[in-house]
């Protein structure tokens, strides 16, 4: 991986496999884990080694700050409004559809700001020697036992095919044993 790829750029490249989507929304929705802190352990980790206290505590507080505040109020306009229009409340004619486009373009763009925010935290002049799956694999570890969440084979099943996408030398029994 290249270290000058940003945040934004390895997200992107990360989330187009299906299966990594599927598994985001699954550790987001099942767990309440966010996927852009999923997305920056496995980032962090391959590019910058393990957290350090300090980047582990701020990026969590501005994570939890950011989410609460903006994305999740988007995702629960977006999501009122698919149900609204699937329940027939609400006309699905073009005006509303497109409203819910911008919501949703705004919302993705609200996730892109907070990855900007989230790797202006990470301290480039401290990079020493380290393995990017094992710091990206210790850093899913601490996130998930911060925010209470056992790492039960489902939860390290999904994991790992974001930590087997994060890093492309790494195959998914190596990210799965990781992570163990």
């Amino acid at each position: 991986m290249s270290t000058s790829q940003n945040f934004w750029n390895f997200s992107n490249r990360v989330y187009q496999n299906d299966d990594v989507q599927e598994a985001c929304l699954a550790l987001q929705n099942k767990y309440g884990l966010d996927v852009n802190l999923i997305l920056f352990c496995c980032w962090s980790g391959a590019l910058h080694g393990e957290f350090t206290e300090e980047l582990f505590e701020q990026s969590l507080r501005e994570a939890l700050d950011w989410r609460q505040n903006v994305v999740e109020p988007l995702r629960n306009v977006r999501s009122w409004l698919k149900q609204e229009v699937q329940n027939g409340r609400i006309s699905a004619d073009s005006s509303v559809m497109d409203f819910r486009d911008a919501v949703k373009a705004t919302e993705l763009e609200s996730e892109r700001l907070q990855q900007i925010d989230l790797e202006r935290l990470v301290d480039r002049s401290s990079d020493g020697e380290f393995e990017p799956l094992n710091s990206s694999a210790r850093n899913l570890r601490r996130y998930c036992d911060r925010c209470g969440v056992d790492l039960t084979n489902d939860v390290k099943r999904l994991l790992a095919l974001v930590l087997d996408a994060s890093l492309p030398d790494v195959g998914p029994d190596e990210a799965l044993r990781a992570l163990s």
